[in-house]
């Protein structure tokens, strides 16, 4: 990829460091307005370095400066980048598009045409679905979102990406005032709420009566790539968890409080089934980490193995203490701080969201236990910070760290920055934040935004079922793929990206390479929050 011009394809926000990246060294670069034709700034390109990621020489170009609101590109010699908006909202489409990704992945009603457009469906999955270990019983478990690429529903995935939208929504409400295109827009509740209820009703269908979860809802063989109204493969209730008991009992509580302005008897339920899941929990203290059967295929599943439920257990206790400010919960939570890493919003390791809900919410504090989710974050984010400044592209990650998901990692650890920036009031960190959507959206060494429909290469092939079997050419739009991954977990990325190739640069656009371009839910969920942040934080 010599002479090439990488940068954010959707544009920057006028108050904001903008960064570029030019493969090569050059000695001037210009910022050039579309309309007119005319040079609005020039600069001199830094010296260029290496990127130990990609193996890409680069020079970094910086118009931080330069807050004059249009549509430019970057002219470097004969070299054109596409084109970018400068504005304080250049990120209003995007956001609206990632969140009805959420729509688009549906499960057990029909899309029309109304709503969906080209990307229309009928209904789906609306039967009742036999339990595992008892086929001869069924169970009502429609709804909720299909989490990936195929058509499984699983409840820590849900729970996560609702933690996800759920703070989004909390920390930065001004960010969803606007309609995003769903049939359950009513006045009065923002939309991201309404597309939160799809997840919590089905998570609600998830619970028993004595409080414990279902762990998911899944076939048990890989399905063909048809549309879900046409997918031949049964399904299957899985048993209850401690895992989905733990993050259902975190999310229904941090629900009950977000909804209660806006439907109290929803509230309530929330609230209710919360509690039921934590004497759930207490009444069966033996934890069973959750294991997929011998007849499941092998990666059929979605989930993740996870050994360790102190994570989970921390962030409902957090929850449940800043919901009911019952000093047991408070106990439970000082119990645990330090057996948790606090700084992960993610399926296996989600002891960040306890953190987020201990530090910002109104209850008293520990001063120990505040001292010590302080110390970690804070030595997290500088982590992060120095692994950006060591990369050409800005990228906070090592080389080692481009695994399956890498894109929600750096969403992920975009929310940790986010997060040391409201406890410490670091700018440095919100930099470091931007520079990682800044990956994600085109300045990267692929020279692709990792986001369907959205920039001027976007990615065109993920592996995700709609997107492959229905009749239009472009993709469902709004999903986030989950990116570089140097691991290569599937057939077709073993046998087509080199084992040589540089870590930033195991990435595929197809859908046959699942580990590196499957979207799934709780990255867009992560995007999301990401989003939300800077678009409010662009208006300040």
């Amino acid at each position: 990829m010599s002479k090439k011009i990488l940068h954010n394809q959707l544009g920057y926000i006028n108050n904001m460091p903008k960064t570029a990246v030019f493969i090569g060294s050059a000695d001037s670069f210009r910022i050039v307005d579309i309309k007119s034709g005319r040079t609005m700034f020039s600069g001199i390109p830094g010296a260029s370095v290496p990127d130990p990621a990609s193996n890409d020489i680069v020079s970094l170009i910086d118009f931080s400066t330069f807050n004059l609101y249009g549509d430019y590109f970057i002219k470097i010699g004969r070299n054109k980048s596409s084109i970018f908006t400068i504005s304080s909202d250049p990120y209003d489409d995007l956001l609206k598009g990632l969140l009805k990704g959420f729509y688009y992945n549906r499960c057990g009603s029909a899309l029309n045409k109304r709503f969906a457009g080209d990307y229309f469906h009928g209904e789906c999955h609306s039967e009742l679905v036999s339990m595992f270990d008892n086929p001869s019983v069924k169970r009502d478990v429609t709804g909720g979102w299909h989490d990936s690429g195929g058509y499984g529903r699983y409840s820590v995935c849900t729970c996560i990406a609702l933690g996800h939208l759920l703070y989004a929504y909390s920390m930065f409400p001004e960010s969803f005032s606007d309609k995003t295109g769903i049939p359950d827009s009513k006045e009065g509740i923002p939309d991201i709420l309404s597309e939160c209820r799809i997840g919590l009703d089905w998570l609600l269908k998830m619970q028993t009566r004595d409080g414990g979860v279902y762990h998911k809802v899944s076939a048990m063989k890989y399905t063909p790539i048809v549309m879900p109204e046409n997918d031949p493969a049964r399904q299957y209730v899985f048993p209850r968890s401690h895992q989905a008991t733990a993050c259902f009992c975190a999310v229904t509580s941090l629900a009950s409080r977000i909804y209660e302005p806006f439907d109290e008897a929803f509230s309530r339920k929330l609230y209710e089934a919360s509690i039921n899941a934590w004497i759930w929990l207490m009444n069966n203290p033996v934890f069973k980490p959750f294991e997929n059967p011998p007849t499941v295929e092998k990666n059929v599943a979605g989930d993740f193995y996870d050994d360790n439920i102190n994570d989970d257990m921390f962030w409902a206790a957090c929850e449940l203490y800043e919901t009911t400010g019952e000093e047991a919960f408070h106990g439970k939570l000082r119990e645990l701080a330090e057996r948790v890493n606090v700084t992960d919003f993610r399926n296996r390791d989600n002891g960040g969201f306890g953190a987020m809900s201990y530090l910002l919410g109104d209850r008293p504090r520990d001063e120990l236990v505040e001292q010590h989710i302080q110390i970690q974050l804070r030595t997290k984010a500088d982590n992060l910070y120095s692994l950006s400044k060591q990369s050409g592209y800005g990228t906070a990650k090592s080389p080692d760290d481009y695994v399956i998901g890498s894109n929600m990692y750096s969403m992920t650890d975009s929310m940790i920055l986010i997060l040391a920036y409201k406890i410490f009031d670091c700018k440095e960190y919100i930099e470091t934040a931007y520079e990682q959507l800044n990956y994600i959206l085109g300045k990267n060494p692929m020279g692709v935004c990792y986001v369907t429909g959205f920039g001027s290469n976007p990615t065109r092939h993920p592996y995700h079922r709609p997107s492959e079997a229905d009749e239009t050419e472009d993709p469902v739009p709004g999903l986030m793929v989950c990116g570089p991954n140097n691991q290569s977990q599937d057939d077709f990325t073993q046998w087509n990206i080199p084992m040589e190739a540089p870590p930033a640069k195991c990435y595929y656009d197809i859908s046959n390479s699942v580990s590196t371009n499957e979207s799934t839910i709780y990255c867009n969920s992560a995007a999301v929050f990401v989003t939300g942040f800077f678009k409010d934080y662009g208006k300040k």
